[in-house]
């Protein structure tokens, strides 16, 4: 599934990371630089699932908990292992939308969003790469792209449905505009306060889709929250996609430059 999800990914990427190169009229990117851009999206996707799985092993190992491990390493009987992953399972069905939303926030959404803001810090930290905030948007953009393109990749779950929807949504690029909006904001006016909705904005929105999928297995009305953060998130897509285009062509008149705030 993870090779089908890159095969339909592709072409929206390459298309996607291309019209973003056009849109940058002042100081336009050179190839490499793109390229090493959409690496860093990848190497900030290899971060963040890191740290995922490490938080996903501590949460584990906190249901099942010391007795049940030691149950299973001095009786490894499959009946006796069934039982209590079913006594496990009994557990866990009582949990609440709040609570999967709170997991998924922890474990997943915050994660790989502050990974995502610390690559694009790293890849951008120069005055002569990111002079305006639009760099900055664009820079986002990139990395969000390169970020699904691995994680595509990787992915073995779901169906051909879900290949085609995660190809034609590249959430990840809006994610990685928005963050790279209020990045540049914080740079071209000096207030690190733009830091935190960088962040928080992204997460959240990140969380509210993932957490509503996981809802599912509880009760199959969350549909309705599925689809309905599925349109938000669309309409993000297309909102920032109109954006950038009306941002670049104001850009060589209107768009501040950021080299006495950047930093080195």
């Amino acid at each position: 599934m993870g090779i089908l999800c890159a095969i339909l990914s592709l072409p929206i990427s390459i298309l996607l990371v291309r019209w973003l190169m056009k849109k940058k009229t002042e100081n336009p990117f050179e190839k490499g630089e793109v390229f090493k851009l959409v690496l860093v999206g990848m190497l900030s996707m290899v971060a963040a699932a890191a740290v995922s799985l490490l938080i996903l092993c501590v949460r584990a190992y906190r249901v099942i908990g010391i007795d049940t491990l030691k149950l299973w390493m001095n009786n490894p009987d499959p009946e006796t292992i069934k039982n209590s992953l079913e006594e496990i399972r009994s557990r866990s069905s009582n949990r609440t939308y709040w609570s999967t939303f709170a997991g998924t926030f922890l474990s997943i959404g915050a994660v790989e969003e502050l990974s995502r803001f610390l690559f694009i810090q790293l890849a951008t930290r120069k005055k002569r790469f990111a002079k305006t905030w639009l760099d900055l948007v664009i820079c986002g953009g990139i990395i969000g792209v390169g970020f699904q393109l691995l994680e595509d990749i990787t992915y073995v779950n779901g169906d051909l449905l879900t290949a085609i929807f995660r190809a034609v949504t590249p959430f990840h690029f809006t994610f990685g505009a928005i963050m790279g909006f209020f990045i540049g904001k914080a740079l071209e006016s000096g207030q690190k306060g733009y830091y935190l909705p960088a962040v928080m904005i992204p997460a959240l929105l990140h969380t509210l889709f993932d957490s509503s999928i996981s809802a599912l297995t509880m009760d199959d009305l969350f549909f309705v929250l599925v689809l309905a953060s599925a349109l938000l998130l669309i309409g993000l897509t297309i909102f920032m996609i109109v954006k950038i285009n009306k941002w670049a062509k104001r850009q060589p008149i209107q768009e501040p430059k950021m080299e006495d705030s950047a930093a080195d």
